[in-house]
């Protein structure tokens, strides 16, 4: 067979008596002489043939696309056998046989129709007389049955309306039961509820009262610790001065180092306990505050000669801003003076060498302000709510070069308290990298505390 595929259906096949459909090789119709559409009252060209078969005939159809045509087969109609394929309809299903045929090129496969018995055709017709009658029974009972299902279902639509008529009127007696046991209930529950407040009020004052004593047993000890502690460590430090002065010899550059070494340590350790000692005496009330006038700015000189050592270590200077006129504070100078110099050696040590201002202003309350700042790296905003927290050195925490320099983390805490039991406040603000400021307010006199 030549050149079938620039012809369509082939010239000899058109006015076959049978079907005749010209396929791809990916199964899709090209071409077909319409008496298969006549038969399936459906287009089939353009779409895969496989769409209007079952199962079985699709495999087949799949079995004969996937041979390789044979070059002797397809010069002619010289099929090797009939393939027998079930053809779908929109309500019928009718098995065709088809002889296959390749082209030339083996690209455009050839499904022509081969004659049937005219007995079968007989069958064929006879069985489908037989299924549009059974067809036509299945209906009619298909209606019957949807007519018996109509009036079933209509019954029960009545049983189900007077059961719940029924269940309405049980539901509203039982509603109203429900109701008289639930303000019942409800008023049970209050009466517990009642009995349950006074029982934890009850355990609130039991264990307020538990706290304040064990509160008041822990300063108890720290007093006596700080006491008891005080006494050696003294000692040590009289002999370590007595060493340093070679009272008792001369002593070499390594014994000197090891005792000044000592000292420090004593030292850090006779600030612990005396800031413990604090921490003691102002969580039990007994801080004790003597109040007298006191001119600030010679306070703050007074503090500068005292930490002048200390700046010079650290390769800094502290600078006052404020006349000499600031004037007098009715406050305790002890007390005073311990929250500012904890703030300015704090500043020293931690500013990494640059200037720290100290800087006096009245507010407009009367209240006079002092500010401590520095130009250290700064403290980050989430740390600045827990500064003042007792044991709490940020420096050892989280700066590796700050990490050897002495403290107890019990400073700024006690400084806060002090501030507070003068009257005042003490707040910090910081910024990464700039440095931190600490602000203390305190009133002109005890009277003017709020």
């Amino acid at each position: 067979m030549k050149n079938l595929t620039a012809l369509g259906v082939h010239p000899a096949l058109r006015g076959f008596p049978g079907m005749v459909l010209e396929l791809r090789r990916d199964g899709v119709v090209v071409e077909s002489n319409g008496r298969l559409e006549r038969e399936l009252e459906r287009g089939v060209v353009g779409h895969p043939l496989g769409s209007v078969l079952d199962g079985p005939s699709r495999r087949k159809l799949d079995a004969i696309l996937a041979r390789q045509p044979r070059p002797e087969a397809t010069d002619g109609f010289v099929p090797a056998q009939a393939w027998e394929l079930m053809l779908e309809g929109r309500d019928t299903v009718a098995p065709h046989s088809f002889f296959p045929v390749w082209d030339e090129e083996g690209d455009h496969l050839y499904l022509v129709e081969s004659p049937r018995d005219p007995r079968f055709d007989a069958l064929y017709e006879e069985l489908a007389a037989v299924n549009s009658e059974q067809a036509n029974t299945q209906r009619q009972l298909a209606k019957e049955k949807s007519r018996l299902a109509r009036a079933l279902g209509e019954l029960e639509r009545e049983l189900k309306e007077n059961e719940r008529l029924s269940r309405t009127l049980q539901g509203q007696n039982e509603e109203m039961e429900a109701q008289n046991e639930e303000l019942l209930a409800m008023t049970e529950e209050l009466h517990a509820g009642q009995e349950q407040l006074l029982s934890s009020n009850h355990q609130l004052e039991r264990r307020t009262r538990e706290l304040q004593i064990a509160l008041s047993a822990r300063n108890r000890f720290y007093a006596a610790m700080s006491h008891e502690l005080r006494t050696p460590i003294n000692a040590v430090m009289g002999y370590n001065d007595l060493l340093l002065a070679e009272v008792y010899g001369t002593l070499s550059e390594q014994q000197e180092l090891a005792v000044e070494r000592s000292q420090r340590a004593a030292r850090h350790l006779r600030e612990l306990v005396n800031d413990v000692l604090d921490i003691s005496r102002l969580e039990s009330g007994r801080a004790e505050v003597e109040p007298e006038p006191v001119d600030v700015a010679r306070l703050v000189d007074e503090i500068f000669d005292t930490l002048r050592p200390l700046a010079a270590h650290a390769g800094s200077d502290m600078r006052r801003l404020s006349g000499d006129d600031v004037g007098t504070v009715v406050t305790d100078p002890l007390r005073l003076r311990q929250i500012l110099l904890n703030l300015l050696s704090n500043a020293l040590k931690y500013g990494a060498g640059a200037p720290v201002w100290v800087h006096l202003a009245w507010a407009g309350t009367g209240r006079l302000v002092v500010e401590v700042t520095d130009g250290g790296p700064g403290i980050a905003e989430e740390d600045l709510g827990r500064i003042f927290d007792e044991f709490v050195q940020l420096g050892r925490e989280e700066n590796t070069e700050t990490a050897g320099r002495e403290g107890t983390g019990l400073g700024l805490s006690i400084a806060r308290r002090l501030a507070t039991a003068l009257g005042g406040t003490l707040e910090a603000a910081s910024t990464l990298g700039v440095g931190s400021t600490f602000r203390l307010t305190l009133p002109a006199s005890p009277s003017r505390a709020e």
